[in-house]
């Protein structure tokens, strides 16, 4: 879909940016995720406006996409933006809605203010779909509903596999709100090499984790399982960052099930030690139980890996053919499947067949121009409704309410919060001057509520750095 064009003259994509430095994503797939899809509006000709947090957000952007056209998140980039609009309203995309922990605010107060659409990515509903798993701790079952009822009050929403749109759809309860399957993309550095030489016998690779569904427990018995002369001149490697005791727990199967010279537990490893394991390996195995998407199948076919991958969730739509499958419950059927693709001649060719169409498929390309389309021809009429400039926020704060309301006066504008210090909130009940609505602990601001929520912040440059005032002044410094 090259040369797509633009959304809307004068009516760039803002995209959250945040997920790069959040303190979960940024080390997981849903930071690569988000900066994948900006290269990915690049190829097609789109330059959307990508949103971080403060300077190293700016930063580390900047050391990814160096073209890309990054801004940290305040309120003024909304009325520059709509400022220079013609006809039509900006998308907002918001990268973060279903994340855990939840950031500050994954669809900020200014977006929803100035009445832009906006577009929120979902990448699965795994959670929700095993809560007794996932959400047996209060506060996470919490957070999920929180987010469950969030994700119901925007205009679209982008799934990437269509088992994510329906699932997500369900669980979420989502009604009439459009969900568009957008799919994904493989990094351009995931790409196979000539100069490398694919070994044979070789390793085998699978990239998992430690949570259940990512099934190493069962894929171990199956290696288990595959005939000796088969299995002793090769190694099945385990590319996976996890915690002691999980490393502690595979290593303790390996040595039961008689597989200490056959099996190597590598952790996790840099991007480019992947992609050079993934292009000497003579098979790469994706055993997930389930799945969003499922990127490790497409990156192993992008590096020319022949790979196999489970039966079921999205990964039906990812491989597009049964016979590089397998059930993912049954151990003898793993098993089958990993010695047909080592040693059988024809099923190592259609392996082969499968990995170049999988890695034409998931591109860049697409998934970009799949993006445009879903926010310019199926949905233009949200597009085009009236957006308005935000309203100007400004927000005091200061240990004692006296000191807040003192600030306050002599700034010559209309304050919209005050923050003061938790021993003094009792003032809330006082005759202050200070309307109990406009009060909020002071900690907050950093933490719940993020600096660039205010066109204006104010933190008592007069408070003790070590007061709850000065760390969070010096805290909303970095952010801004």
């Amino acid at each position: 879909m090259t040369g797509v064009p633009p959304v809307g003259r004068g009516a760039p994509m803002i995209v959250d940016g945040r997920a790069l430095t959040h303190p979960t994503a940024a080390g997981r797939g849903i930071g690569r995720w988000v900066t994948t899809l900006v290269r990915s509006l690049h190829t097609v000709g789109e330059l959307p406006i990508v949103v971080a947090d403060g300077g190293v957000g700016v930063e580390e952007w900047s050391r990814l996409v160096p073209d890309v056209d990054v801004r940290p998140l305040d309120r003024s980039l909304l009325r520059g933006v709509l400022a220079n609009c013609d006809t039509e309203v900006p998308w907002y995309i918001a990268t973060q809605l279903m994340l855990h922990p939840v950031s500050l605010d994954p669809i900020p107060a200014t977006v929803s203010e100035a009445g832009i659409p906006v577009a929120a990515v979902m990448y699965d509903v795994i959670p929700q779909r095993y809560p007794s798993r996932y959400l047996a701790n209060p506060a996470a079952r919490r957070q999920s509903e929180l987010r469950s009822a969030l994700a119901r009050t925007i205009d679209l929403m982008l799934a990437i596999s269509d088992f994510a749109a329906r699932t997500a759809r369900y669980e979420l309860a989502l009604g009439p709100i459009p969900v568009i399957d957008i799919g994904s993309a493989v990094e351009p550095s995931f790409h196979a090499d000539d100069r490398v030489m694919r070994q044979r016998p070789g390793d085998v690779v699978v990239v998992g984790g430690a949570d259940e569904r990512k099934n190493i427990s069962r894929l171990l018995r199956a290696w288990a399982k595959v005939a000796e002369a088969v299995r002793t001149p090769r190694r099945l490697v385990v590319v996976a960052g996890v915690d002691r005791e999980t490393h502690l727990r595979w290593n303790h199967e390996v040595v039961h099930l008689g597989l200490e010279g056959s099996v190597a537990l590598v952790g996790g490893v840099p991007e480019a030690e992947l992609i050079d394991r993934l292009r000497r390996a003579e098979l790469s195995v994706f055993p997930s139980t389930e799945e969003g998407f499922g990127l490790p199948v497409v990156e192993a076919a992008a590096c020319g890996c022949p790979v196999i991958c489970a039966r079921g969730s999205s990964l039906d739509q990812v491989a597009g053919d049964t016979a590089i499958q397998f059930d993912p419950y049954d151990v003898m059927s793993m098993a089958r499947a990993i010695e047909s693709a080592l040693v059988d001649e024809t099923q190592r060719t259609r392996l082969l067949a499968a990995a170049d169409r999988i890695a034409g498929t998931w591109t860049p390309e697409r998934l970009g121009g799949r993006v445009v389309e879903a926010l310019r021809v199926d949905h233009r009429s949200l597009c085009a409704r009236p957006a308005r400039s935000p309203a100007r926020r400004v927000a005091v704060g200061a240990e004692t309410v006296d000191r807040a309301l003192e600030i306050a006066a002599a700034l010559g504008e209309p304050v919209h919060s005050l923050f003061v210090a938790g021993d003094d909130l009792a003032a809330r009940e006082t005759g202050s001057g200070a309307s109990a609505s406009t009060l909020r602990p002071v900690g907050m601001v950093g933490r719940d509520i993020g600096a660039d929520e205010f066109d204006r912040l104010e933190l008592d440059e007069t408070a003790d750095p070590s007061s709850m005032t000065g760390r969070r002044r010096a805290r909303a410094k970095v952010d801004r």
